[in-house]
């Protein structure tokens, strides 16, 4: 490999591992890229004097103060937005994935089309839009694909070209577009070491399998489980229909809910009965697990038959309606309960937050790092 490839290869390394890792010293920047002290120094040099990073002096018990190396905040910037059926909302975070900024729009029934999304999205990236901008993350409920958001029921989309949209608009070339569980899966992959299945549960069901680096998303919200249950999607007999809080709340309420009234006007109309569970749900779990057994262990069918296929070392659990660790617990034995232990293995049950824009930008930022060491703009 000639000279300078070999050298810029060896700057992106440490740039890398500056990003997911914060501060640190030589000695341990040298041990997690593998390259010697003296290329190390070399490459070290060359970085601060062009401004990529810099040094913090850290103040010892006794003797010479240590210094510590870390990325130069100010050198670059990313965009993270969280595309949703009430609001689409984003950060502008600096090199270090520090909050700068925030703005959101708040969606209303009328602006539940392409346009209506689309008008969002770009009121929210001139409002955060800055110099030295790395790139665009954007996540989003629904299927999306190369770089389009192909379908959302919720939000009433069809065929929306985000990346389109913003390179026509705004002449943004670099953006990141994913499903809004693959979002929480990056944000998680900063804290969690080994492969992860990630199910985000509320009003809607999704999940996303992190392994070797990358998120890969699973439309479980609309796999198949019964054979009746009329789905807002269209379909008979989707997991949301049977699993999701809509069939908590119908345990809850004693009476039968119309599922597409339910996801078209959950903010509207359900918002008050949705946020009672919750809080029940929390406070004493015990006195509202009758609503949740069945719902639970229609999604542990699921959730067995993707752990037997994927091997996950955990099984994370995230969104607004996972409100404690007994749910958490309850799941575990329903998916126990339905499969053999040589089948599932001794996977981990565990309860995490998350934050979607900041998940989606650090994904924006691993894609793109590469271009702040070949263009003169940053």
């Amino acid at each position: 490999m000639p000279a300078p490839a070999l050298r810029k290869e060896n700057k992106l390394r440490v740039l890398k591992c500056l990003f997911e890792h914060g501060p640190m010293s030589r000695a341990e920047l040298s041990s997690l890229t593998g390259l010697s002290a003296s290329t190390l120094s070399y490459i070290v040099r060359e970085l601060l004097n062009e401004g990529f990073i810099d040094v913090a002096e850290t103040e010892p018990s006794r003797g010479r103060p240590s210094q510590l190396l870390r990325i130069d905040a100010s050198r670059w910037s990313v965009i993270g937005i969280k595309v949703g059926r009430e609001e689409v909302r984003g950060v502008l975070f600096d090199a270090a994935m520090r909050p700068v900024r925030k703005s959101s729009i708040r969606i209303f029934s009328h602006m539940r089309n392409n346009e209506g999304y689309a008008s969002a999205v770009l009121g929210i990236v001139k409002e955060l839009k800055s110099e030295r901008l790395l790139g665009v993350g954007i996540c989003s409920s629904g299927i999306v694909s190369g770089g389009e958001i192909v379908v959302s029921h919720l939000m009433n989309v069809r065929r929306l070209d985000i990346k389109k949209l913003l390179e026509t608009s705004l002449d943004i070339g670099n953006v990141v577009l994913m499903n809004d569980v693959d979002a929480l899966a990056y944000f998680l992959s900063n804290h969690e070491k080994n492969d992860f299945l990630a199910v985000s549960y509320g009003t809607g069901i999704g999940a996303s399998f992190w392994n070797n680096g990358h998120a890969k998303h699973f439309e479980i919200g609309h796999a198949i489980v019964a054979s009746e249950g009329k789905c807002y999607c269209g379909q008979t007999g989707c997991l949301e229909y049977h699993s999701s809080e809509y069939a908590v709340i119908k345990s809850y309420l004693g009476k039968d809910i119309d599922f597409e009234d339910f996801a078209m006007n959950e903010e509207e109309k359900y918002r008050s009965i949705v946020e009672e569970i919750r809080a029940k749900a929390r406070s004493n779990f015990k006195s509202m697990e009758i609503h949740y057994i069945e719902p639970f262990r229609r999604l542990s069918l699921v959730l067995g038959n993707l752990i037997m296929v994927l091997k996950p070392s955990s099984v994370v659990f995230l969104g607004e309606g996972i409100v404690n660790d007994d749910m958490v617990r309850l799941l575990k034995r329903c998916v126990e309960e339905k499969f053999n232990a040589e089948f599932i293995g001794d996977v981990d049950f565990q309860l995490a937050h998350a934050n979607w824009e900041e998940g989606v930008a650090l994904a924006t930022v691993r894609k793109f790092l590469p271009k702040v060491l070949s263009s003169s703009i940053w």
